[in-house]
Order: structure tokens, then C-alpha cells, then sequence
């Protein structure tokens, strides 16, 4: 006997008589006509059938059960999600997630940051410089993992402001790799500001690979969105020649916190980084990446602030119309340099893991003090750190955390078909902190954002691909 997969998604597009069937724990997609439709939307509506009840759609049947859009019925569901789930492979993985908080000074006083408490700490004690190295060895030879990757961000504040403690412990770090025959990677999020060539040259000589900066729209809107604590020193266009001086090898993502004033604004930006050489012109090491602008709960949001902020619709209006103007704008520079022309890949929702920094007994936040956290949105707060660097590694100290589960927290969400894609409870501290969930906006969005792709995709191949299967990469913490 056999069941419907609970994380189908079937959408009929009415302009081709066709259907799409998008499974949110597989990630896969496949086009049905209508007949065949109509036949499994009428099977999804059963608890369990035979294979005598598919016919019409006998030439699928292989297929269907192979890619799982049907199950047999004895599957349990939570082992299901434990065969596609990362959290278990993250719980167990063989790298050490290590975000280092350099400071909780920010010379910078965005209104929507975590930092609604900003106490003056920064790494500059020499002991808790060299127990991190400690701790991290620990970690290697007491964990019983097969440590084979140390993955390092670099945080803050604004971890810039104290750049000999990222030259201090890069040496420790890398040589520590060294001798264990580790991988190393290391990422920074910066605010751009102290981007300078030195500094660049400082991140490139250890190893660090990967420049996140935010900028919120062009230049009048992100210098009030984002403003400098020191009154009428230059901000955005310092950012903006700082990027364009940074050499090849080292990839920078742009963040775009996004809200309505963003959004409007983003011709301008778009504009300042083509007259930089920015983008698209450096598009194999600079890319934009849009993400829906978010508050924390101990932020009260001023009324005026609160209208500013999108709602789903006009989010995934922006997204989309955002990807079409990238590809207008990078086609007229690539016609005038003879490069090859791009297309769109298709935005699909992508499988959510646990946060491996929450989830897994051997990644760890460390603040300035040297106390460890689970989620850097605590690195602020001490009194909430389970354990310290000056402490022996043990495991036990991380517990409660590692016993979290995303699929059996919270009983609303059991049952959601968008559980696999849901980033609303990738975060594990957020999950905990919601008594009542948030929803993915993927949950109102999926079919009509999908049909879209697929009309474009039939109307106008040369705008973009045919879709694939996305893998999520976790870096070490949800999507923030």
C-alpha cells in the first residue's frame, strides 16, 4: 500500500493546462499534463492506496516512487525527515564552527541591529586569546570526531575595530590546523567601513576567503538607516570605493536588508556599483543578496518604521524584479564586453537544516570575555553562555542544545508541508524564543512564485534555465 508524500505541493498553471509538482523535502519538480494531474491530486487526497488505483499514471509509477512523491505506507514521516535532514550530519560533522566576536563595539548605530545592548567589550586579553586555541584543541583530540575542517567568522560589532586580534589568533588557528591537517576557511561580516587595502591585505595574508557587507540601498537611505556614530564622517560611498578596490581572490557578498525604502532605491545602488567597476563587472566575486528585513523582539519598531517594512507579496515583487533588472543590466554590460550572456536560475525554497552552531557539541560562539555561546545573537549577553573557554570541553555543557529538533518542536509545525523549507525555526534561538511560530513566506508564496518561473521559462527560454534540484550550504549559523 502505498501514501501520498505530506510535502507535495501541486499547482495547476492554468495558461499551459499543466500541472507542477514541487516537493519541499526533496527539493524535486516535475511538470505533469493535466490528466495526470488531476489523477494524483485526487490520490493526495486518500490516506493510503494500492497500485491499482494509479492508473492513468502507470508510466509514472517507477518514478514517483523512486523520487519519493510516493511513499510506502508503512513510512514513518519523522524518519523520513531524519534520512534528507542535515541536523544529525551536522550534529556529527567533522568541522568546528567557530564565530569570534573581535568586539561588541560597533562604530556604527543601526536602529534594527541586535545590538540594542552594546557593552564596551573587545578581545584584547592575551589569556583569552591563547585559551581559544586551547579550547579549540580540546575540541580535536576530546570530542571523539573525526575533525577534519575549522571554519572561522569573524564577528562583531564591527570586527575591524580590533584587527590585531584577528592577526593573533589567525596565527594560532592556522597553525593549529596545520598540525592536525585541518581545512581552514574563514569569512568576515563587516560593516565596510574599515575595508581599507591594508585591511584587506591583512584578511587576504590570513586566509580569510569571504567579505560579507551590508549596504541598505543607495546612499541617502543607507546612511540613515545605517548611520555612523561619528557625526558627517563619509559612509556610503566610502563602503563603495573600499569594495572597489578589493583584489581578486577573496568573494564579497552585499546584504540588502530590505524594506520599502531599500527597495525604491535600488537603481541608484545599482548604478553606484557599475560606476565603482563593482558589479557587474566583477560578478565571478561580488554578489547581491536580498534578505527580507527583520526585527528583534527587545526593539520597539516606531509606527512610521513598521509601514516602512514589506509584506510577502510586495517582498517577492522586489526579489523577482530585482533578479530581472540584474539580468538586464548584466546582459547590456556582457553584449558590450563579448561575454556570454546569462540567464536566471530558478529561485526555489531550499532545505532548512538545524543551525550546526546550535545543534552540533563541537561549534561554538566565543565573545570577547572568552564565554561560549550557541547563537551569536547572544554574544551581548553573558549570563546566557553555558560555558567558557577557561573551562575543560565537555560536551555535556551543550545538551540541551544539541537535543533541539526543528521537526518535533513545536506541535503547529509538525504538520506543516513547508516544515522542510521553513527558515522561520532554522534558528534555533528564535524557534525556542516564539511561542507561536512564525510562518515561512514560503507557505503563501510557493505556487504562485513558482508558476511564474515556469510561464517565463515557457514564454521566454532565453531569461532563464530550466530548474535544479538546490542543496542548502549551512555556514555555520541560519540565515541572518
Amino acid at each position: 500500500m502505498l501514501k501520498p508524500n505530506p510535502y507535495n505541493v501541486l499547482m495547476y498553471v492554468d495558461e499551459y493546462d499543466e500541472f507542477l509538482l514541487f516537493n519541499t523535502l526533496s527539493g524535486g519538480m516535475m511538470v505533469l499534463n493535466k490528466q495526470e494531474g488531476i489523477i494524483l491530486s485526487e490520490l493526495m487526497t486518500l490516506n493510503h492506496f494500492s497500485a491499482t488505483d494509479c492508473q492513468g499514471i502507470e508510466h509514472l509509477y517507477d518514478y514517483l516512487t523512486e523520487k519519493e512523491y510516493l511513499l510506502n505506507r508503512e513510512v514513518d514521516i519523522i524518519s523520513l525527515l531524519d534520512k534528507h535532514t542535515a541536523s544529525n550530519q551536522f550534529r556529527d560533522t567533522g568541522t568546528i564552527y567557530l564565530t569570534i566576536g573581535t568586539t561588541i563595539t560597533c562604530n556604527m548605530g543601526c536602529a534594527y541591529c541586535f545590538e540594542f545592548v552594546k557593552p564596551n567589550h573587545t578581545l584584547k586579553d592575551e589569556k583569552v586569546k591563547r585559551q581559544i586555541g586551547v579550547y579549540i584543541e580540546q575540541i580535536i583530540t576530546k570530542s571523539g570526531k573525526d575533525i577534519h575542517t575549522l571554519d572561522i567568522t569573524w564577528y562583531g560589532g564591527e570586527p575591524l575595530i580590533n584587527v590585531a586580534a584577528i592577526v593573533t589568533l589567525s596565527k594560532d588557528l592556522l597553525q593549529l590546523s596545520a598540525t592536525y591537517q585541518l581545512t581552514y576557511t574563514a569569512k568576515i561580516i563587516t560593516n565596510g567601513i574599515y575595508l581599507t587595502e591594508e585591511n584587506v591585505q591583512m584578511l587576504i595574508d590570513n586566509k580569510v576567503g569571504t567579505i560579507q557587507v551590508t549596504i541598505d540601498g543607495a546612499r541617502e537611505v543607507h546612511d540613515r538607516k545605517r548611520p555612523l556614530k561619528q557625526k558627517l564622517a563619509e559612509n556610503y560611498f566610502r563602503i563603495i570605493r573600499n569594495l572597489s578596490k578589493i583584489p581578486e581572490g577573496i568573494f564579497v557578498t552585499i546584504r540588502l536588508n530590505v524594506d520599502k525604502e531599500v527597495a525604491a532605491s535600488i537603481d541608484t545602488l545599482l548604478d553606484d556599483l557599475y560606476e565603482y567597476g563593482i558589479w557587474p563587472q566583477k560578478y565571478k566575486q561580488v554578489n547581491l543578496y536580498p534578505a527580507w528585513l527583520r526585527s528583534y523582539e527587545e526593539l520597539e519598531i516606531a509606527e512610521e518604521e513598521q509601514e516602512k517594512r514589506l509584506f510577502a507579496d510586495e517582498y517577492f515583487e522586489f526579489k523577482q524584479n530585482l533578479r530581472l533588472n540584474q539580468l538586464r543590466r548584466f546582459n547590456t554590460w556582457a553584449d558590450q564586453n563579448n561575454i556570454r550572456k546569462a540567464k536566471l536560475k530558478w529561485d526555489l525554497p531550499v532545505y532548512q537544516s538545524t543551525c550546526p552552531t546550535w545543534a552540533s557539541p563541537i561549534s561554538l560562539v566565543v565573545d570577547p570575555n572568552g564565554n561560549i555561546h550557541k547563537c551569536w545573537e547572544t554574544i551581548h549577553d553573558e549570563s546566557v553562555a553555558p560555558s567558557s573557554v577557561f573551562q575543560d570541553y565537555n560536551p555535556a555543557h551543550f545538551a540541551p542544545y544539541t537535543a533541539f529538533n526543528r521537526y518535533t518542536h513545536n506541535d503547529v509545525c509538525r504538520n506543516c508541508k513547508f516544515l522542510p523549507v521553513c527558515d522561520k525555526i532554522s534558528c534555533s534561538h528564535e524557534a525556542i524564543n516564539n511561542v507561536t511560530p512564525q510562518c515561512s513566506e514560503w507557505k503563501y508564496k510557493l505556487e504562485s512564485y513558482l508558476k511564474y518561473q515556469y510561464v517565463v521559462m515557457q514564454e521566454d527560454p532565453a531569461i532563464i534555465t530550466a530548474p535544479e534540484t538546490k542543496e542548502a550550504v549551512n555556514t555555520g549559523h541560519s540565515n541572518k
